[in-house]
């Protein structure tokens, strides 16, 4: 029996995750855990957000997903919390498969002023480092590498080599 597959992502914040991640979904009916989502809920629930309650809410739905045995999309970068997510995927006996988005700082940049991500834009260079420190540390483990060149593309390469794992 094939064990259960995690697909998830490093890369930049606004570096097309959630395309990808609703276009596989799309394709192949996979769950999604959005971690994004949590965050937005937290903000709506409270009015400002509050750490602790997104840890919980993120631990417990992370948690459920892992449980249940299911292939699923974590839509969530994992540049800095790579080594968290992997003991869960250990002890819960899942395979991953890691697309990473190898954006330049002028694409990413040219993305973020579409997207109105000002804030992002400003801590551009610490997202950059944040995946350039994960990909010189775990490169061996990506299994499909996103970049300016593909970028157009970025949907069905994705769904190509997703549909080899499946």
């Amino acid at each position: 029996m094939k064990k259960p597959i995690c697909i998830t992502f490093s890369g930049c914040v606004g570096s097309s995750k959630s395309p990808i991640t609703n276009y596989l979904s799309y394709n192949f009916n996979l769950p999604v855990f959005n971690n994004d989502a949590i965050r937005s809920e937290i903000l709506e629930d409270f009015g400002e957000f509050n750490k602790d309650e997104y840890i919980l809410r993120r631990n417990e739905r992370c948690l459920s997903i892992l449980e249940s045995g299911k292939s699923f999309i974590f839509d969530a970068s994992v540049d800095r919390e790579w080594e968290n997510l992997k003991l869960w995927l250990d002890k819960y006996n899942y395979d991953t498969f890691i697309i990473s988005l190898d954006l330049s700082e002028k694409l990413l940049t040219k993305l973020y002023k579409a997207k109105n991500y000002s804030e992002s834009l400003e801590r551009l260079p610490e997202l950059i480092k944040d995946h350039e420190l994960f990909l010189e540390k775990y490169s061996k483990i990506v299994n499909l590498h996103i970049t300016d060149e593909l970028f157009l593309e970025r949907l069905e390469i994705s769904r190509r080599a997703v549909n080899e794992i499946l």
